[in-house]
């Protein structure tokens, strides 16, 4: 188990550097100019003398190769490097907005686990039945759903209803544990509503095929009751595709936040995002870009690091 994790371990550095020279090679080649940028944004005028300081201030005045060298450097100390609209630090920047993104993330997948687990046993369980009919239907319709248009659903409908607006200020929990799930629940459940579907559809199919296996009715013949077989041993090795699945899907799920936190006015890292693009402040861009990219990567090593855990039939030492 130590080889095949420091193996996989090994193989998510070179991964993070493809994507770091991808993203910093991606802003070089724009159209835009950052220095014109910064100039621009700062309301001074745009000498040449200005720009050139602005441009050997960054690096730009350098070769390709020697301006991703600093990069890395830099990177490596925790320097991002400065906005191109107000100036201020990246990565202070992506601190503030990043704790937000965790929390809906977690939120969302939490509520999707939970929901896509139960709903997925229970239309396996009940096959081409009513229920499992119409879970079916409900999961098709959350993953086929636009999550813009659920969102927008979600926050025109209790105010036309109700007169109930959500809260427009972000409050962190920790100030007011109330008001902060007030307005996060709403967009956790939106953006795990498609996640719920797909992933609940994957746990149906999972749980059909290791329900048909010999030692599930052997189980089931020594007099075990349905919800011990469930739990000993159908849902344990039915869940080793599905946490694959979910692993994958967090890039969805980490996209979708960009859209949800825009529509409910959370200050997380899609909304930065969002507002950089806007702006173009490509070294904001790039910071959020990165920091979304190495998450995935993260999560994905830690799925396959978690197979050994979920299934002990699998071992990473060498064959004997």
């Amino acid at each position: 188990m130590f080889v095949y994790a420091s193996r996989r371990v090994l193989l998510a550095v070179p991964t993070v550097l493809l994507v770091v020279a991808f993203v910093f090679l991606a802003t070089r080649i724009l159209p835009t100019d950052i220095a014109d940028l910064m100039v621009d944004n700062a309301g001074v005028g745009g000498s040449p003398f200005t720009k050139d300081a602005i441009r050997k201030e960054l690096n730009l005045d350098k070769p390709i190769p020697i301006q991703f060298a600093i990069y890395v450097a830099n990177l490596a100390r925790g320097d991002m490097g400065v906005s191109a609209y107000d100036r201020k630090p990246v990565l202070k920047k992506i601190r503030d907005a990043f704790p937000i993104t965790l929390e809906l993330t977690v939120l969302a997948m939490a509520f999707s686990s939970t929901v896509s687990v139960l709903v997925g046993i229970v239309s396996a369980l009940r096959q081409d039945s009513v229920t499992d009919y119409v879970l079916r239907v409900v999961t098709i319709s959350a993953f086929a759903a636009p999550i813009f248009w659920i969102g927008t659903l979600v926050i025109i409908m209790p105010a036309i209803w109700w007169n109930y607006f959500p809260p427009l200020f972000y409050v962190s929990f920790i100030e007011d544990p109330q008001a902060n799930l007030q307005q996060f629940v709403p967009p956790a459940l939106v953006l795990g509503a498609a996640l719920t579907g797909s992933v609940a559809r994957m746990v149906r199919s999972s749980m059909l095929e290791v329900l048909r296996q010999d030692y599930v009715r052997t189980a089931r013949a020594k007099g075990l009751t349905t919800a011990v077989v469930i739990r000993r041993h159908a849902l344990r090795n039915a869940f080793i595709p599905v946490l694959t699945f979910m692993g994958l899907q967090l890039a969805s799920l980490l996209g979708g936040t960009v859209i949800i936190e825009s529509i409910f006015a959370l200050p997380g890292l899609g909304q930065l995002t969002i507002s950089s693009v806007t702006t173009k402040d490509y070294p904001v861009i790039q910071g959020t870009v990165l920091v979304f990219a190495v998450i995935v990567i993260l999560v994905n090593l830690a799925v396959d690091l978690s197979y050994g855990l979920i299934d002990p039939r699998l071992r990473y030492g060498p064959a004997r």
